[in-house]
């Protein structure tokens, strides 16, 4: 394989591998918004439909924060663990299997719609209605295994600092760019959304999950992983320019 052939297949690898980085992070960001659909991807529409949108903003900024002290915390958590997996990809197994799991439980499970108390967490001060959404989502044990999976996931992907906060800050955004047009658009569908619509999306989205953890499983399997080696052996032996 000449040189410069090389280099040309290199440059294609990189560019394609940006446009892989970006439509995952764009999808999981979409599936972010959709998974954990429940009382507070309701709560959000009816706190912008009876409140408006300030408050609903202010609670799903609080939301959000817990997101990220969620990431931060297993993203220092989660060094020994990354280059434990890189040596053992069985763990995609493990993975795959939880998120089948989680499919099939929301295959077969009704959304809850409600908290109870939930009114009590809206209030008039805007701080304390972020503190409520903040408080409200760290608590949620399955937000913060979503996230150490995640995190976990794509540190291992995605190896470089910059490429892991490019990935996640496009998850965020896409998250928080659907979060707003469900708290603006809240007046259109707030009677549309009723208990059959809701459970309607939960098995959409559990379908969705399945295909996800087949896709996982695949990941376990090193043969997937070997020509993205063979392609940084080939890097590191280009000759520097001076």
């Amino acid at each position: 394989m000449s040189s410069s052939f090389t280099r040309y297949i290199l440059i294609f690898h990189k560019k394609l591998r940006m446009l892989e980085l970006i439509l995952y992070a764009v999808g999981l960001g979409i599936m972010l918004s959709l998974v954990f659909i429940g009382p507070i991807f309701f709560l959000l529409i009816e706190t912008s439909f009876s409140r408006g949108p300030r408050h609903a903003i202010a609670l799903d900024i609080g939301v959000v924060s817990a997101d990220l002290l969620c990431i931060l915390v297993s993203y220092y958590a989660s060094a020994d663990l990354v280059s434990l997996i890189d040596k053992h990809p069985g763990f995609y197994r493990i993975s795959a299997f939880l998120i089948l799991i989680y499919a099939i439980y929301m295959l077969l499970s009704r959304t809850k719609m409600h908290i109870e108390g939930e009114e009590k967490l809206i209030d008039q001060n805007y701080f304390k209605t972020f503190l409520n959404g903040f408080l409200l989502n760290l608590l949620n044990i399955g937000v913060v295994l979503f996230w150490l999976v995640t995190v976990v996931s794509v540190r291992n992907a995605y190896p470089k600092v910059q490429d892991f906060i490019l990935y996640i800050g496009i998850v965020i955004g896409t998250y928080l760019l659907i979060d707003l047009s469900k708290i603006l658009l809240a007046k259109q569908f707030h009677d549309r959304l009723n208990q059959r619509v809701a459970n309607k999306i939960r098995k959409a989205v559990g379908c969705i999950l399945v295909l996800f953890s087949f896709f996982i499983f695949l990941q376990s399997f090193k043969k997937f992983n070997k020509f993205d080696e063979k392609l940084e052996k080939a890097e590191k032996q280009q000759p520097k320019k001076r």
